[in-house]
């Protein structure tokens, strides 16, 4: 099952050797705008923090045959971010993606040891939770048409 679940993505190839990979089943897949949008925003936020190495960010439309229990991950070592996106608002799931490309950040700085980062407060969860907002206000005023990171998933169908 996990294999048929990987063949459901596209990729988009977005900077050398990273990828954005979102899952076809999420109703944005198909407007090339978000999809834009997103890859955007990746390299925003990957400029901005900045990350140093490859990277892969994921977009999915099922938590469970990806490891992940609340809206997003990120894998420690992996440069790698898994993020839970149906039902959500489009800025909400790029928020979720600048969080974990904060801890991505951190742990590529070293920041980040061997044990899971907590989940509530400390100094991990408090940077990567402002840090997200930060870049999503950042990015939405950074040129035009990125205040279109502001529609939900569901005005997008319309």
């Amino acid at each position: 099952m996990k294999k048929s679940l990987e063949l459901n993505f596209i990729e988009l190839i977005f900077i050398s050797m990273s990828k954005l990979s979102i899952s076809n089943s999420l109703p944005f897949v198909n407007d090339k705008g978000k999809v834009r949008l997103m890859a955007e925003f990746c390299n925003f936020c990957a400029d901005f923090l900045p990350i140093m190495n490859e990277f892969d960010i994921q977009i999915v439309s099922q938590r469970e045959p990806h490891g992940i229990s609340t809206t997003a991950a990120y894998h420690i070592g992996e440069n790698k971010c898994i993020i839970y996106a149906k039902n959500r608002a489009f800025v909400d799931v790029l928020r979720s993606v600048a969080h974990e490309m904060t801890h991505m950040m951190q742990d590529e700085l070293g920041l980040i040891g061997e044990k899971p980062i907590r989940d509530a407060g400390g100094f991990h969860e408090d940077q990567a939770n402002a840090r997200a907002g930060e870049l999503i206000k950042r990015f939405a005023k950074s040129a035009t048409g990125r205040k279109a990171i502001y529609e939900s998933f569901n005005n997008l169908l319309k």
